[in-house]
């Protein structure tokens, strides 16, 4: 019960991170790092590469999830979505929560079957804090 306290409680900040628009990227983050960053945890995730998505996790993140847990998010919020095609569009933002800069990679994706937005977290050291994807 603990574990999935924990995993929700990392949900719910990757979803307050990703709902903060058109804010400053954290000092010294580039919005072309961020994005190639970005793009490169995204394609893992989309090719279900979870375990290289988990290597990736900061490392008080990797103490939340499993690789599993990574497999069953990822696969619940493409299910329907259908095969993986191209990026549409991108952009960044970034957001502050409790002091703590972060900056969000945000992807317009398209698949076969739907359109998906995907939503790449980083805190100011370029460290993966968190994803989310939803279908539009």
């Amino acid at each position: 019960m603990k574990r999935l306290k924990n995993i929700v409680l990392s949900l719910l900040l990757v979803l307050a991170l990703a709902g903060c628009r058109g804010s400053e990227l954290p000092a010294g983050m580039d919005s072309e790092t961020l994005l190639a960053a970005g793009q490169d945890v995204m394609l893992h995730l989309v090719e279900e590469e979870f375990e290289a998505v988990y290597e990736m996790l900061r490392e008080d993140q990797r103490a939340l999830f499993t690789v599993e847990d990574i497999s069953r998010v990822v696969s619940s919020q493409l299910s329907g979505a259908g095969e993986y095609k191209q990026i549409e569009k991108r952009m960044t933002t970034g957001s502050t929560i409790d002091g703590e800069r972060y900056g969000i990679a945000v992807f317009y994706c398209d698949f076969s079957e739907e359109d998906v937005l995907v939503r790449i977290s980083f805190d100011a050291q370029m460290q993966l804090v968190g994803f989310s994807l939803k279908q539009d």
